[in-house]
C-alpha cells in the first residue's frame, strides 16, 4: 500500500511520515527498513528513500544492523536510563540560561497550553508529542546551535522509548502538565537553581515511570510465555 506524503521537501515529508508510523508502531520494533521497501511503500526514488533513513538513524529512531540495513530498535532498561543522564545536562544548561534571561519562549507556553488541553482530554500521544515538543523549545531558545544539535541526538530516541514502554492506564497527565509549567514558572521567575530542580524533577520522575512500565511489560511477556 503507497502512503500519500504531505507537499513539501519531499525528503522532509518522508521523514516526517516515517518517522510518526515508527513512534505510533505502524512500524513495529524488529522491522528491517530497506530502501528498496521504502520507496516502493512511499512511492519515492530511492535517493529519497535512503536520505529520510539516514535522517532517522541520526535521529536514533533507527539502528544500522547488519548490511547496514536499518532496522526500528527495541529500546531497553539500560537505553531508558542513558537517554535520560544524556538528557540532564544538556536540558539543565538550557533551563538556567533561560532563567538568568527571564525568557520564556513562546513555543514552550503553547507547547504547555497543549499539554493541559491533552491532559484534560486523556490524550496521551498528544500529550507525548507536546512534552516532546516543550523540551525541545526551551533547548532551542538558548540560540547555541550545538547544544541544539546534541539535544536532538537524543529527543526522537525519548519519543521512541516513550511511545513503546508507557503504560498508559493510571500516568496522572495533569500532574504531569503541573510539573512542567514548574518549569516555565521558574524561568520566568529569574530562579535557575528552581528552574533546574524543577526539570530534574520532571525528568527523574519520567525515567522512573518508563523503568516500571518496561519491567511490568517484561514481567507480563514472561508469564504468558511460561
Amino acid at each position: 500500500m503507497s502512503v500519500e506524503l504531505e507537499s513539501t521537501s519531499l525528503t522532509d515529508s518522508l521523514t516526517t511520515a516515517l518517522r510518526k508510523q515508527i513512534v505510533a508502531s505502524e512500524i513495529p520494533p524488529g522491522e528491517k527498513l530497506s530502501e528498496i521497501w521504502v520507496a516502493n511503500r512511499f512511492t519515492v526514488a530511492r535517493p529519497t528513500a535512503k536520505a529520510a533513513l539516514d535522517r532517522l538513524t541520526n535521529e536514533g529512531l533507527l539502528r544500522r544492523g547488519p548490511r547496514r540495513t536499518a532496522v526500528v530498535p527495541q529500546l531497553s532498561a539500560d537505553d531508558v536510563s542513558d537517554l535520560y543522564f544524556a538528557r540532564e545536562p544538556i536540558e539543565s544548561r538550557a533551563v538556567m540560561t533561560l532563567a538568568n534571561r527571564r525568557e520564556v519562549p513562546g513555543d514552550a507556553d503553547r507547547s504547555l497550553a497543549l499539554m493541559r488541553m491533552a491532559a484534560e482530554r486523556d490524550q496521551h500521544a498528544e500529550h507525548t508529542e507536546s512534552d516532546i515538543a516543550l523540551h525541545r523549545a526551551l533547548v532551542a531558545a538558548t540560540g547555541s546551535k550545538r547544544l541544539r544539535r546534541m539535544h536532538e541526538t537524543v529527543m526522537g530516541e525519548t519519543q521512541l522509548c516513550i511511545a513503546q514502554v508507557r503504560a498508559h492506564a493510571g500516568l496522572d497527565l495533569i500532574a504531569l502538565t503541573d510539573r512542567h509549567a514548574a518549569i516555565l514558572e521558574a524561568i520566568r521567575s529569574g530562579d535557575p537553581d528552581q528552574a533546574v530542580a524543577a526539570l530534574l524533577t520532571d525528568l527523574n520522575n519520567c525515567r522512573d515511570t518508563l523503568l516500571a512500565d518496561l519491567k511490568a511489560a517484561q514481567e507480563q511477556d514472561s508469564k504468558l510465555h511460561a
